[in-house]
């Protein structure tokens, strides 16, 4: 996703989108949290505007998070949603309230859930699979 093609209210709320998702479990893990560090630094949104409480803050309720997915144009809402199932894999392991949060993202965007659980599946085999040798 090119940045200059959302502007920064936009970007940030990508953001907060993505820290409600690896916060909505109640912990961010390091890998988590390094995530939304490369995220933000992507969007130029400065990290300390989007890291919140670790309860995941207003946008880990399913309805603000819709809603603020709906938001989004239609060209960039798949894209986000491809992110925030990247951050909710990125600490190897998918929390129920992840997973809810996913599958309430994909019924406000029409996407599948099938579509969406072969998506998660596939992205936590390369998580687990680690970096490939060189």
């Amino acid at each position: 996703m090119v940045r200059s093609d959302m502007d920064f209210e936009e970007r940030q709320r990508v953001c907060k989108l993505i820290e409600a998702m690896i916060a909505a479990d109640g912990v961010i893990k390091v890998e988590e949290a390094d995530f939304l560090r490369r995220v933000a630094q992507r969007f130029e949104v400065p990290y300390e505007q989007i890291i919140g409480p670790v309860d995941g803050g207003p946008l880990s309720d399913p309805g603000r998070a819709s809603a603020a997915l709906r938001q989004l144009s239609p060209d960039k809402r798949t894209r986000v949603m491809a992110l925030l199932v990247d951050s909710a894999v990125t600490d190897g392991a998918v929390h129920p309230r992840e997973h809810a949060l996913l599958l309430v993202a994909a019924a406000a965007l029409e996407i599948d859930a099938a579509a969406l659980e072969e998506r998660i599946h596939e992205r936590l085999t390369r998580v687990l699979a680690g970096p490939r040798p060189q």
